[in-house]
C-alpha cells in the first residue's frame, strides 16, 4: 500500500511539474513579446550611450535555439555626426545560442540583415562612431560577438573619414537564385577615397563563408581609383584574417607613383602602365607573380613581392624589359613626373623634379632590373643591368651598366636620404666605347675606329638632379686613342681659310687621331677644364674654361695650333658659350679682327703683296705626349701611376 502511495505522489508531482512547464512553454509561445522592447532598448541605451528604438515587431522562438526576428530598429549616432542615426534597419533575423549565454558571452550562428543603411565614420579628431560608451571595465574588455554566418540583402554602407579625405558608399544586394552566380552579393561602391574619385563594381561570395577557413571565397571586382584601374578575379581564403590568395590581377592608369597614397608602397613616377600578372598573399607578404605588360613604350616582366611584416616593408623585385625605352625611366632622375616633363624654368633642361624623401624612407628594397634592348633617341645603348638596395633610407645602385656602342658605362651611385637633404656619391667608369658606333655617321676606318675611355667621381648635396649637380664637386676624364676626326673643323678651329676653302672643293675626309685627352675638377658646381688636348697629324686643339652647372652656363675656348703651313689662317681662337639649351659656337672676333686689320693696312703699303704676312701660318706645333696625358687624366685624383701602367691599358 505503501508503495503505491509513493508511485502516486511521484506521478502527481510528475503531472504538476509537467503541466506547469507546458503552461510556461505556452505562455512563452502565446507571449506578446513587444512588450519587452522598452526594457531591450533601455537597456542598450545604457550600454552604448546611444538612443535606440525597436519601432517594428519583436518575435522571438525558443526551440531548437533561440531565434530572434526583430523590424524596425534605430540605433542614434554619436553627438558629433551631421547625422542623427548610425543605423536603421528594416528588418534583422538571428540565431543566438543558449549555453554560451549564460556565461556572457554572445554566439550567432547566423545574422540575416535586410534593408539596413549603416553609416561608419570618424570626426576630424579621428574618433569613430562605433566607438561606444562602456559601463564597466569589465565590459570594456568583453570580447566581441562571435557571428558564424552572414547574410546582407539591400543594404548600404557608408564611409567617411574627413582626416583622410574620404566619403564612400557601398550598395550590397544577395543575388537571386533565377540569375547568375545566385547566392553571391552584388556589391557597388562610389565616392571619394583619399580625395580622388572612386567606384567598385562586382560579386564576391556570401558572408557567411568569412569566417570559414577552409572554403575559399570567391570575388570579382573591378575598381578604379582616379586613373587607376584594378581587376581582380580569383578567391581569397580566411578572408577577416587575410591569411591566403589566389587571384589574377590586372592594373593600369597614368603614373604608378599615384598609388603611392593608396598602397603605401614606393613606386617611381611612370608614363601610362597597363600590367596584369597573379596576385599571391601568404601571412604579410604580397607577391605580383609572372608579372607582364607595359610601362610607356617599354615593356615589363618578373615578380615583385611586397613584406609588410618588416619594418619599414621590404620590396624585393627581379624585372626585365626586352624592349626598353630609355625615356620611360625619366622619372627616375626627375625628368618626368608621371610621363608629363617636368616643369623647369624655360631656359634649363636639368631636371628640376625633387625626389620624394618619404617615399625613400618608406621602405627598404631589393631590386634587380634587366634591359636587353635600349630604345634611345640618339645614343647607342643596349644590356642595362641595374642592382639597387634600398635600405634605412640609403640607395645604391651598385653597379648600373649599360652597353654603350661596343663598351660598357659603370656607375656605382650611393644616394642617402636619412638628412633632409640627400647626400650623394656617384663614381662612373666609361671603357673601350667605339667611336666609329657612337657616332656612325662619320664613317671612320675600322683598322682606325678609335676607343673612348672615362671616369668621373662626383660628391654632393641636394634633392634633384639640378641641385645635385649645382652643388657637386668632383673630377671628371675623358680619354680617346686612335679615331678620326673631320679635317674640316680641325681647319676651321683655326680658322684656316685657305685650306678650308680647299676642303670645300676637294671634299672632307678624316684625320687620324693621335689621342684626345679632356680633364675636369669641379667645386661649387662650377667644372674647370685642367686639361684638354686633341692631337692629329695637321694641328693640336687646346682647350680652357669651365661649365657651370648651377647657372647652366658654357664658357669654353678651343686655340688650334698647325703643325703644317697655311697661306691664310685667321687662327681662332673658337668660344663656346651660351647656355646647356642654348649653346653658341663662334671666332673670338677682337684678335680676327687685329690680324685682319694688320692684313689691310700692310696690303696698302706694299701693294698688296704684304697683305697675306698676317695671315701666314708657319705650322711648328709638334706632337704632344700623348702616353703622359693619357696616364695623368685615367689615374684618379691624388694617385700615383704603378710600375707597368701603359696608356693603352689605361685608355680601355
Amino acid at each position: 500500500m505503501a508503495e503505491k502511495i509513493k508511485r502516486s505522489s511521484a506521478q502527481r508531482w510528475l503531472m504538476i511539474t509537467g503541466g506547469t512547464l507546458l503552461v510556461i512553454l505556452a505562455a512563452l509561445f502565446f507571449f506578446d513579446w513587444n512588450l519587452i522592447k522598452g526594457p531591450i532598448a533601455r537597456r542598450i541605451e545604457h550600454a552604448t550611450g546611444r538612443t535606440f528604438a525597436i519601432n517594428g515587431d519583436l518575435h522571438v522562438r525558443l526551440l531548437p535555439h533561440p531565434r530572434i526576428r526583430a523590424e524596425g530598429l534605430v540605433l542614434g549616432n554619436a553627438e558629433w555626426s551631421r547625422d542623427p542615426n548610425m543605423a536603421e534597419i528594416e528588418k534583422v533575423d538571428l540565431v543566438v545560442l543558449f549555453l554560451p549565454l549564460l556565461r556572457g558571452e554572445f554566439v550567432f550562428p547566423e545574422i540575416n540583415l535586410t534593408g539596413a543603411r549603416i553609416l561608419l565614420e570618424k570626426n576630424a579628431q579621428g574618433v569613430p562612431n562605433w566607438q561606444f560608451k562602456t559601463t564597466t571595465k569589465s565590459s570594456a574588455h568583453q570580447p566581441p560577438p562571435a557571428v558564424g554566418g552572414l547574410d546582407i540583402d539591400r543594404t548600404q554602407v557608408a564611409y567617411r573619414d574627413p582626416t583622410i579625405k574620404t566619403d564612400v558608399v557601398a550598395d550590397i544586394s544577395t543575388i537571386d537564385q533565377r540569375e547568375a552566380d545566385p547566392g553571391m552579393m552584388k556589391v557597388t561602391v562610389k565616392g571619394r577615397y583619399k580625395d580622388q574619385s572612386a567606384t567598385l563594381d562586382g560579386v564576391v561570395g556570401s558572408l557567411r563563408t568569412l569566417t570559414t577557413a577552409n572554403n575559399r571565397y570567391p570575388l570579382r571586382l573591378h575598381a578604379s581609383l582616379g586613373s587607376t584601374k584594378v581587376t581582380l578575379d580569383g578567391a581569397v581564403l580566411d578572408p577577416l584574417h587575410l591569411k591566403g590568395e589566389d587571384m589574377s590581377f590586372a592594373l593600369e592608369g597614368n603614373d604608378l607613383a599615384q598609388l603611392f597614397p593608396v598602397i603605401g608602397v614606393p613606386l617611381p613616377p611612370t608614363p601610362p602602365y597597363k600590367l596584369s600578372g597573379h596576385l599571391n598573399h601568404t601571412d604579410a607578404a604580397w607577391t605580383f607573380q609572372k608579372l607582364v605588360g607595359r610601362v610607356g613604350h617599354s615593356d615589363l616582366a618578373g615578380d615583385f613581392s611586397v613584406d609588410t611584416n618588416q619594418k619599414p616593408q621590404l620590396i624585393t623585385a627581379d624585372l626585365v624589359s626586352r624592349n626598353l625605352d630609355i625615356a620611360d625611366l625619366g622619372g627616375f632622375i626627375g625628368a618626368n613626373r608621371g610621363g608629363e616633363p617636368t616643369p623647369k624654368p624655360a631656359d634649363r633642361v636639368l631636371p628640376q623634379e625633387p625626389y620624394n624623401l618619404e617615399k625613400l624612407r618608406a621602405a627598404n628594397a631589393e631590386v634587380k632590373f634587366r634591359g636587353e634592348r635600349i630604345v634611345t633617341a640618339s645614343l647607342p645603348l643596349e644590356n642595362l643591368s641595374a642592382t639597387l638596395t634600398l635600405k634605412g633610407g640609403v640607395l645604391t645602385l651598385h653597379p648600373l651598366s649599360f652597353g654603350v656602342a661596343g663598351g660598357n658605362l659603370v656607375s656605382q651611385v650611393k644616394m642617402d636620404s636619412s638628412k633632409q637633404a640627400i647626400k650623394t656619391n656617384l663614381d662612373i667608369s666609361l671603357r673601350q666605347v667605339q667611336l666609329q658606333k657612337l657616332f656612325p655617321s662619320l664613317k671612320l676606318q675600322k683598322m682606325n675606329a678609335g676607343l673612348l675611355g672615362g671616369r668621373a667621381n662626383i660628391d654632393t648635396t641636394g634633392n634633384s638632379i639640378a641641385s645635385m649637380l649645382a652643388q657637386s664637386s668632383g673630377n671628371a676624364a675623358v680619354l680617346m686613342e686612335g679615331g678620326s676626326v673631320s679635317e674640316l673643323v680641325v681647319r676651321l678651329s683655326n680658322l684656316d681659310i685657305a685650306h678650308s676653302l680647299t676642303i670645300l672643293f676637294t671634299g672632307d675626309k678624316q684625320l687620324p687621331v693621335r689621342c684626345m685627352v679632356g680633364a675636369f675638377k669641379g667645386e661649387k658646381g662650377i667644372y674647370a677644364m685642367e686639361t684638354f688636348v686633341l692631337d692629329t697629324d695637321r694641328a693640336v686643339v687646346r682647350g680652357e674654361g669651365d661649365i657651370n652647372f648651377a647657372t647652366e652656363a658654357l664658357n669654353l675656348k678651343l686655340r688650334s695650333q698647325p703643325k703644317d703651313f697655311s697661306l691664310a689662317a685667321l687662327r681662332g681662337p673658337i668660344d663656346i658659350t651660351g647656355t646647356f639649351k642654348n649653346p653658341t659656337v663662334r671666332p673670338e672676333l677682337g684678335s680676327v679682327a687685329a690680324r685682319g686689320a694688320v692684313a689691310v693696312a700692310l696690303g696698302v703699303v706694299t701693294a698688296g703683296v704684304g697683305a697675306l704676312l698676317p695671315l701666314l701660318e708657319p705650322g711648328k706645333e709638334k706632337n704632344t705626349n700623348c702616353a703622359a696625358l693619357i696616364n695623368s687624366a685615367a689615374r684618379p685624383a691624388g694617385a700615383s701611376s704603378a710600375p707597368g701602367d701603359s696608356a693603352h691599358s689605361r685608355s680601355r
